[in-house]
């Protein structure tokens, strides 16, 4: 049980740091900064983050609003010990929200 408990936390660690990683490479994205209306660029932001994700293997629902990304991944993990008892796998779910700030 803690093998296959700690393939899960190991997962979703993973999965967080991919979706933060794919929101900051959104939020390079940015226009509109000298009319001082700063936004990120929705579909060059969505095609970075999408981008990255491809390049680990992964897909995720990328959401884009103003200063803002959202990243949603998720994916199966297979059980080891546990598929022994008819659980075969886990699904292991992660949001990540990236927030532009100028300071």
């Amino acid at each position: 049980l803690v093998f296959d408990g700690a393939r899960l936390v190991a997962a979703r660690a993973e999965l967080e740091d991919h979706a933060a990683n794919a929101g900051r490479a959104a939020a390079q994205e940015i226009i509109d900064i000298r009319l001082d209306a700063e936004r990120i660029d929705p579909v060059a932001g969505r095609e970075a983050a999408l981008r990255y994700l491809e390049l680990h293997g992964l897909s995720g629902d990328v959401r884009i609003a103003g200063l803002q990304v959202e990243v949603a991944l998720a994916r199966s993990v297979p059980m080891t010990l546990l598929a022994y008892v008819g659980i075969s796998q886990r699904h292991v779910a992660v949001e990540r929200t990236v927030w532009v700030i100028d300071s």
